[in-house]
């Protein structure tokens, strides 16, 4: 069989709302409001770079329900370009943008073939001959929980044959909600060449040969979304295939954690934090976790917990031409930091907090989860949200200035 090469991509969230990040200075909220869109256009620059035979988006193209026109032609515009280069593009709705919405849509070029709410077939020829059936199928609704997989016909042909998932494999940890749940062992069973995961925003290859892949999405949008953004080139051989990561994020979110063992001075932990924001090599979204705070004074320690020298870093986002945004600016939990019986109360509230388990968490949080504009933007609680409320609340109540 002649090789075929394809993008597998997944994820954009096109018109991600950012809500959280609009205290931004508004230079720096529409770049990271724009992010998604640019992301998906290093995504289309480098498919006709390539010269691939076409493209896969495994769903959730954009991030809302009702996308908005102007993300529609934004989209429409780079497919298009794909259009003018001849690569077709096969495309799956997932839980985001299922097709069961109420929305305006704008006419797509006929290189765009969208699957239906059903499970389906679609081949395609490329052109060096190489016959390629491509199985999927759509979200008809937000909620899909039930079992799919057993819909996707096996492979009985000896041409080339990929699988589009959007959904959650069985055994993993995520922090997103499971959807048309699946195992490694019922994708095996169809014997296709590749199969082409969405959902997950995280890359993991989840099996070789052949291949069950999560691309990640191609943009962070948050914290938890750290690192490099991108989608993969797959080049398919009867016996073999090789996968290439093409990073495509336009801003890149970043945990920094920066030593002030043996600063003694204000500006010595001003001078030490700017430093290492020289040294990042892409623009940056940045969280910021100071070590080695123990021995600072009482009134520098204020000064990074009441949001000072944050303030003072972020007015310098511009380092160059370059974006070096501070998200959050926070002091790494030092011992003999707290004193609970100078403070009995602060004590007492921490010793609370660290006993908590999973469900008095969740009945603390019930209010923000469940509020109707706001829970689709959450994701669930981990262990690492919960330390970090810990040592902020610690850090608040310490703060007597």
């Amino acid at each position: 069989m002649e090789e075929i090469r394809f993008f597998h991509v997944a994820d954009l969230h096109l018109d991600s709302p950012f809500k959280g990040l609009k205290h931004m200075p508004d230079e720096v909220f529409e770049r990271i409001q724009n992010s998604t869109f640019a992301s998906f256009e290093k995504v289309v620059s480098e498919a006709i770079a390539g010269q691939i035979d076409f493209m896969i988006i495994s769903g959730d193209l954009f991030d809302e329900e009702d996308r908005s026109i102007q993300a529609q032609a934004r989209l429409l515009k780079q497919f298009n370009l794909l259009h003018t280069y001849g690569i077709p593009v096969y495309v799956v709705h997932g839980n985001h943008d299922h097709l069961g919405s109420h929305r305006l849509e704008l006419d797509m070029p006929d290189n765009i073939h969208i699957f239906k709410d059903v499970t389906e077939v679609k081949q395609l020829i490329t052109k060096k001959g190489a016959v390629v059936d491509i199985a999927g199928f759509s979200y008809g609704t937000r909620h899909v929980k039930e079992r799919r997989i057993s819909e996707y016909p096996k492979r009985t042909e000896d041409h080339y044959m990929i699988g589009i998932l959007h959904g959650s494999e069985g055994s993993m940890k995520s922090l997103h909600e499971t959807y048309a749940p699946f195992t490694v062992e019922e994708l095996l069973e169809k014997k296709y060449h590749y199969w082409a995961l969405g959902h997950i925003h995280d890359r993991r290859i989840l099996h070789e040969e052949p291949f069950i892949v999560y691309p990640g999405n191609i943009q962070g949008r948050h914290r938890k979304e750290s690192g490099a953004k991108g989608c993969y080139e797959v080049v398919l051989k009867e016996h073999h295939t090789s996968l290439t990561f093409i990073p495509t994020h336009d801003v890149r979110w970043e945990t920094c954690s920066i030593s002030l063992e043996g600063t003694e001075r204000f500006g010595e932990v001003f001078q030490r934090i700017q430093q290492e924001l020289d040294g990042l090599t892409e623009d940056v979204l940045v969280d910021i976790v100071l070590t080695g705070t123990g021995a600072l004074s009482k009134e520098m320690k204020v000064k990074l917990d009441n949001g000072d020298l944050l303030e003072a870093l972020q007015a310098d986002y511009d380092r160059n031409g370059d974006l070096r945004w501070i998200h959050t600016l926070r002091r790494a939990k030092d011992e003999g930091d707290r004193d609970p019986e100078q403070d009995p109360f602060l004590g007492e509230v921490i010793e609370t907090l660290e006993g908590m388990n999973g469900a008095e968490w969740e009945e603390a949080l019930a209010d923000l989860y469940e509020h109707p504009s706001i829970y689709r933007f959450l994701d669930p609680l981990d262990e690492g949200d919960k330390r970090s409320l810990i040592e902020e609340t610690e850090q608040l109540l310490s703060y007597k200035g």
